[in-house]
């Protein structure tokens, strides 16, 4: 069994995915809603966490994969082409977060910024990631935990006493209209749900699972909320120029002006968890490409690691247009795999009664027992009566 984890998929609620908002994300926010930034991203999380909550509802009623589900329903042609369209989706949506890393590391732990070729190492680990199991990548969230909430929680200690929170007043200067419209174009930092989609079926619902997953990601909200809020709070108006926020949060700290940047071994740190965030769309890519056409995974790994890194080379001198072109051009695409089809998949999806195969909480039910074996099973009296000649 190659099966994730329940705790797994916690942990990457809790700390990967909140990880990669935390780079560009906040300056983007800040430029589109100023002091407002907080409300455009609570709208994205809580929109995200109820599409999480249908689909661990699905889970519930299903062992089968969302692609198993759709083949029942649809058929085959019709679920292979839906797992084209979203590895092609996963693809797109994996390009942001390597352009944004790409520019983190480079700009931040070099002190001369150095050519392409130092990040390209990247691309190499991605094809390693591709090619493993489901439950192999989970198991690299075992160790995102512990890193993001130790390297965290001191980034934010050390920011909090330049922090003036007074700057996110007063509320909703911007307009709801604005919001609204920022909300749009952060569409492509939310990628919870597609990738829970395809998490369907490929964990063992147990009792009480959806009240552990929807926990966990209501801290990694948490955690996405209160660094904003720390974020404007420190940088106020001149926050939209602070690319890197993971990096520049802490920079102020009055504890670093003796012993230097130690705030640089905790973003480094982060930066690990930064590299398994991305390694989780392109899995999923490579997934839905095995789907798809079927085949050996290491080939749909090498496809994917390759198409990306002639992206990324691509685009390396043109991040800025990058970025414009896939949150304000792109949203729509967004929108309809992230939330529409998660959105319609745990809607009007559902197992049969014929092929369920297990109940309502995960739990196997007992077979019936056939004429034949009821009449060779033992009955109770005589199996106490074999247990009493065996003590004799």
């Amino acid at each position: 069994m190659h099966k994730l984890n329940v705790r797994q998929i916690c942990f990457w609620l809790a700390a990967a995915l909140p990880v990669s908002r935390l780079i560009v994300y906040p300056a983007t926010l800040s430029f589109r809603a100023g002091n407002d930034l907080l409300w455009p991203a609570l709208w994205n999380l809580i929109a995200e966490g109820t599409v999480l909550l249908l689909l661990l509802l699905l889970a519930r009623r299903t062992r089968r994969t969302f692609f198993g589900l759709l083949r029942e329903r649809a058929g085959e042609a019709a679920a292979r082409m839906t797992a084209l369209l979203l590895a092609l989706f996963f693809a797109l949506a994996a390009v942001l977060p390597l352009l944004e890393q790409r520019g983190f590391v480079l700009q931040i732990l070099y002190e001369n910024v150095p050519s392409f070729l130092s990040f390209a190492p990247l691309f190499a680990l991605l094809l390693f990631a591709g090619a493993q199991s489901l439950r192999a990548l989970g198991r690299t969230m075992d160790i995102a935990l512990p890193i993001f909430a130790l390297c965290f929680m001191i980034l934010l200690l050390l920011a909090l006493p330049d922090a003036d929170f007074s700057a996110l007043l007063p509320v909703f200067g911007r307009g709801m209209g604005e919001q609204a419209r920022t909300a749009l174009f952060s569409l492509p930092w939310y990628m919870g749900a597609p990738c829970m989609l395809c998490f369907v079926g490929n964990f063992e619902y147990k009792e009480g699972c959806a009240k552990k997953v929807l926990l966990a990601y209501a801290i990694g909200a948490a955690a996405t909320l209160s660094f904003l809020a720390v974020f404007y709070a420190v940088f106020a108006d001149i926050s939209f120029l602070q690319h890197n926020a993971l990096a520049q949060i802490s920079k102020y700290a009055t504890a670093l002006t003796p012993l230097g940047r130690i705030d640089l071994l905790f973003v480094i740190g982060l930066t690990l968890v930064l590299v398994i965030s991305v390694c989780v769309p392109v899995r999923l890519c490579v997934h839905c490409l095995g789907e798809a056409f079927g085949g050996p995974r290491a080939l749909h790994a090498a496809i994917v690691s390759i198409l990306l890194l002639g992206v990324t080379v691509l685009l390396n001198p043109a991040f800025r247009e990058a970025q414009t072109f896939l949150s304000e051009r792109m949203w729509p695409v967004f929108a309809l795999f992230g939330y529409g089809l998660p959105l319609l998949a745990a809607l009007f999806l559902r197992e049969k009664k014929a092929h369920r195969s297990h109940g309502i909480e995960g739990k196997t039910p007992r077979k019936d027992l056939s004429a034949a074996d009821r009449t060779r099973a033992p009955s109770p009296e005589t199996g106490r009566t074999l247990r009493a000649e065996n003590r004799h």
